[in-house]
Formats: structure tokens, sequence, C-alpha cells
């Protein structure tokens, strides 16, 4: 059963897939779940849930939360199986309201320069749950197996997903587990019962993120 564990839609500003075009490709690409990690925001949730229910698709609330000390934004934090909404906040603070929930903290694209990555990592380290190991987006493969040397070297458990802005990247990369449920996926994930799938998406990809910021691409 396969997994897409970072995903954005419209909801994202910086991506234009309406929810019922990432449902339907995660259905027609045969993955059996996803979760949505909007940037800063859970206003998919909803809509979301209800889409998944009816497609009979394991459905995991997340959220992808800027890291910010003095203004800047130093990190990305994704929570996984939460409940409620997070701010930007310092790190610290987004990992207590991540723990506060009983949700997953997992450290994204760690080790893409391109993007922002914590400085202190093994500070980060030290609250995370997971480190996302493979990314799709990430333009070097080095990236990606930094980080998952980075969480083995830490004993952390993995995660992957395509981090699709755009519906042709949805389901890049994945998780693979038996679990017929969120609560299995869990478990699956912090049990470290989790194989990883996929490949990198092309670097072109970026130019999307670039245009949706200017909602100059129709939605699909």
């Amino acid at each position: 059963m396969k997994f897409d564990l970072h995903l954005h839609t419209n909801y994202s500003n910086d991506a234009l897939t309406k929810p019922s075009t990432l449902v339907r490709e995660l259905k027609k690409k045969g993955f059996s779940g996803f979760a949505i990690t909007e940037h800063n925001n859970c206003g998919s949730w909803k809509e979301l849930e209800a889409l998944s229910k009816k497609e009979g698709l394991v459905f995991v609330k997340g959220e992808e939360v800027k890291a910010v000390e003095n203004g800047k934004t130093v990190g990305e934090i994704i929570g996984l199986f939460m409940n409620q909404e997070i701010k930007p906040a310092p790190a610290d603070e987004i990992f207590d309201s991540i723990k506060q929930q009983g949700a997953v903290a997992v450290i994204a694209h760690p080790f893409d320069y391109f993007r922002h990555s914590f400085k202190d990592l093994d500070k980060a380290a030290k609250r995370a749950d997971a480190i996302e190991v493979f990314n799709s987006r990430c333009v070097r493969r080095t990236f990606n197996r930094k980080a998952k040397e980075f969480a083995e070297s830490k004993g952390l458990a993995f995660t992957a997903g395509s981090d699709a802005h755009h519906s042709s990247e949805i389901g890049q990369s994945f998780v693979e587990c038996d679990a017929q449920n969120s609560e299995a996926l869990r478990k699956a994930i912090l049990g470290k019962k989790v194989k990883i799938g996929g490949s990198l998406s092309s670097p072109l990809v970026h130019c999307f993120t670039a245009l949706s910021k200017l909602r100059l691409l129709k939605l699909i």
C-alpha cells in the first residue's frame, strides 16, 4: 500500500491543484492514502476528508509549518496526524504544538540548501520524530541521500512524499506499508516499518511554483 506524505493544493499560496484533482490522481495512480501538508494552514482538511472518504482513501491531516527566528524562516516542519492548525513560530514552539496534539513531527527536506533548512539540524532533530528522507522536489539526489543517512544516525523514523504543487507531480514518491487506516499508518511510520519508493521530479516543476504564486496558471 502506497502513501504520499507531502502534498499541496490551491489552499497553499504556491500551488494550484484542486483538492478533487489531487484525490482523483492518487486514486488513478493506485495509492491507498495520503497526507495533506498545506503551507501554514489547514484550510483543505474538511474538503479532502470528505473526498477521501468517498474514494476510500486513508486521509492524514497534516501541515507544513515555517519555523521562524527573528523574522526569518530557518526551516520547515511537517506535522502529521494533526487535529489543529499551527501558525509559523520558533521551532521549539512548533514542536511543542505538534506534540501536544499527539501528532508526528517531521523535518522536511533537511539538506536541500535551495530551500529553507535548519542550520542547527542536530538541535532540531532532538525534537523530531522523523526525517523526510525522500522529497521528489529536491533537485539533487545527494540531498535525499544525506537525509536518509542523517535519520539513520539519529535513530529517527522515515517519511517521503512528492511535495507536489502541480498535478503532474502527485505520487512521485511515497512510503509503502500495510496500513488499512491512519492509526496503522502512524504506527508503521513510528515503528520504522515503512519502505521508501519513488523518483525525483523534473527541476522544471519549480517553475509551476513561481507561476502559482502569481496565479498565472489556471486551476487544474
